[in-house]
This record gives structure tokens, sequence and C-alpha cells, in this order.
């Protein structure tokens, strides 16, 4: 019970998860099924960490820290939802369907899309 509680926290907390991640990979130049095959985890579950709200903070621990791994995130600072998009973020996450251009990607190569929160620490 406690468990559900703790995610609940963490979701409200972070409801842009999703997006953070494809704004990153983006970023990095790198497409779904290589940061799939890197973290040896099938396509599709990558595609529903990018696709659906919430979907990556109820997936495994281990698995997910890979991703932020090879995304060069804090998973600290991820699972406590201190990553925010900048406007950048945001035009890339909202592109839509089919390849990213090559003059988003490069809008989006310029500078990071995510952002830290000031910490608390």
């Amino acid at each position: 019970m406690r468990r559900a509680i703790d995610f609940d926290a963490a979701a409200s907390k972070n409801t842009e998860a999703h997006k953070v991640i494809k704004a990153m990979r983006i970023y990095l130049g790198l497409s779904q099924e290589e940061v799939a095959k890197k973290t040896g985890i099938s396509h599709l579950v990558y595609y529903r960490y990018e696709k659906e709200a919430g979907y990556i903070l109820r997936g495994g621990f281990s698995e997910v820290c890979m991703i932020l791994k090879i995304l060069h995130l804090n998973p600290r600072k991820f699972y406590q939802g201190q990553y925010v998009l900048n406007e950048t973020g945001y035009k890339a996450v909202a592109h839509g369907k089919g390849r990213v251009s090559y003059l988003l990607r490069r809008s989006v190569q310029k500078c990071c899309p995510v952002s830290c929160k000031k910490s608390d620490e």
C-alpha cells in the first residue's frame, strides 16, 4: 500500500517524465531503437516509456536507470521531478509523427532541452 502512495506522489511531481526522456534522446541524436538496444529492452517498451505519461515511473527501476544513464540524466533528480523542459524541449516533443526535421534537430542540439530546478538539498 505504501508503494502506491509513493508512486502517486512521484507521479504528481513528475508529470512530464516521458517528455524529458524524449527531448534528451533527440538532443543526443539517438533513435528509440538505439536506446532500446543499448539497454536491452524491446523497442515497443521504450516507445511506451516516451509515449505514455507516467509509464516510465512504473517501469523497472534498474531498467529505467540504464535508460537515464544513456541519456545523461541523474536518476535521483529524475524521480524527484527536478528536470523541466525549456522552450527548445517543448518544440522537440511537440513535433508530432515522423522523423525529426533537420532544422528542428539543429535547433535542439544548440542548447540542452532539459534544465534542472533548484534543489532543496
